[in-house]
């Protein structure tokens, strides 16, 4: 055993105990996707890991964000709420260029607070359709793939949108 090894296994053990109280203060929260807007990277049945909040917001990163309003898109009325989830890829945050096939996201920068935002498989609905997605709308980033789709599986939980 070398000189580092005992510092790589306390590492290790300290990685271990901050996910441990992530997961126990619901921070951490394992979602099954549903639908193929996000495919080929994540498939129905695939189980993935979101850690809550806005901490990991960044152009690149997997989101999760409530689903728009079926009228009003990202921009629902006040008081109403999505129980459904989205599961879409963040291209552009706030001050950076909006991409040429956002049309329905006005402007040549992301404003404040607004993120657009894309679905992996050709007519997903995202930031094409939908404009940009309120950064209020964000349920959590995804952090890992726990496992892939079994064949048999039913997929249920979180709506690839």
């Amino acid at each position: 055993m070398t000189a580092a090894a005992p510092v790589l296994l306390a590492l290790a053990g300290l990685l271990v105990l901050a996910a441990a109280l992530l997961l126990a203060r619901g921070r951490l929260v394992a979602v099954t996707v549903r639908g193929y807007s996000m495919s080929p990277t994540l498939m129905p049945g695939d189980r993935i890991l979101m850690l809550r909040g806005r901490h990991r917001v960044a152009t690149g990163r997997v989101a999760v964000v409530a689903a728009p309003h079926p009228e009003h898109g990202w921009h629902s009325p006040t008081g109403t709420t999505s129980d459904s989830w989205y599961v879409k890829r963040i291209v552009a945050v706030a001050g950076e260029p909006v991409p040429c096939w956002a049309g329905r996201c006005p402007g040549t920068h992301v404003p404040p607070g607004m993120l657009v935002l894309l679905g992996e498989k050709p007519g997903s609905m995202d930031s094409k359709q939908l404009g940009y997605c309120p950064e209020d709308k964000l349920i959590g980033t995804v952090l890992l793939r726990l496992r892939a789709a079994t064949a048999s599986g039913a997929p249920s939980g979180c709506s690839g949108g």
